[in-house]
């Protein structure tokens, strides 16, 4: 089976995110995709980006599933979102050159990620309107994420946290730790499984 080009993973995750009608990427833009975009497979239980490394590349999620961490005061990690198939990774990071990360990307499986340097991207980001579209579009969808978590994490009970991940992303169950997804929804291991007997009992 030939390898799937990113230009039509590109266009998959176009139609996931509802955008469809909004970006339609010229076909000049998808050869710079195909030039500039290279493969590679990252081990489960290996970083994609680590604290305080200056981040390189622009990245895309084809398969797999990537944890985003920040540290926390008490020398631990705080997940704060998981990233699964068909995702851009950092695109609105681009306009700053020197970006180090405050932050670390973890996988939680085995994953195949695509990624382009950093200037190859920038460049991309000056010439095409498509490009800057989507990078607004991922930027609103990321801050919508984190607004929604914060409200869940200072107005929900952990039992509305936990059934709340439970109907929008299930998937996380399958591949995710438990002890993971509780620092997730920020509650201890153990109001997770009281969460999770309620619910199921």
């Amino acid at each position: 089976m030939a390898p799937r080009q990113i230009t039509k993973l590109i266009e998959e995750t176009i139609e996931k995110m509802e955008l469809q009608e909004h970006i339609r990427f010229t076909q000049e833009e998808k050869i710079y995709f195909e030039e500039n975009f290279e493969p590679f497979h990252l081990k489960k239980g290996h970083y994609l980006i680590t604290k305080d490394e200056l981040v390189e590349h622009f990245y895309y999620l084809e398969e797999g599933i990537l944890n985003i961490c920040f540290p926390d005061a008490k020398g631990g990690f705080v997940n704060t979102r998981f990233m699964d198939d068909r995702a851009f990774i950092n695109p609105f990071f681009l306009h700053n050159p020197e970006h180090k990360a405050c932050y670390s990307i973890k996988a939680n499986t085995n994953c195949k990620v695509w990624r382009m340097k950093k200037h190859k991207a920038y460049e991309m980001f000056g010439e095409s309107f498509n490009f800057c579209k989507l990078a607004i579009f991922h930027l609103e969808k990321s801050l919508m994420h984190r607004i929604e978590r914060e409200e869940g994490i200072h107005c929900m009970t952990a039992d509305q946290r936990y059934e709340k991940v439970l109907n929008k992303e299930k998937w996380l169950f399958k591949h995710v730790p438990l002890k993971e997804i509780a620092r997730y929804i920020g509650i201890t291991p153990q109001a997770l499984s009281k969460a999770r007997k309620k619910i199921f009992r």
